[in-house]
């Protein structure tokens, strides 16, 4: 009983690759107009003043009251 399950998923698995390899990328696609949130706006990192002191990473910033 084991063989046949073996053969059987081995054959899916080699039909579904052959599939692929077969498969053409879209290339008459289109662009998308808008871009999305992570290309609109670069990520900006905060970096402390050379003059103010380090921080250890336990401590927590104090939030401005």
């Amino acid at each position: 009983m084991m063989d046949v399950r073996l053969a059987t998923t081995s054959l899916a698995m080699l039909v579904a690759l052959a599939a692929v390899a077969q498969a053409e990328p879209v290339k008459d696609q289109a662009a998308p107009a808008v871009q999305s949130s992570a290309e609109a706006r670069p990520i900006r990192v905060i970096l402390p003043a050379p003059w103010e002191p380090t921080r250890s990473q336990g401590e927590a910033v104090q939030p401005s009251k």
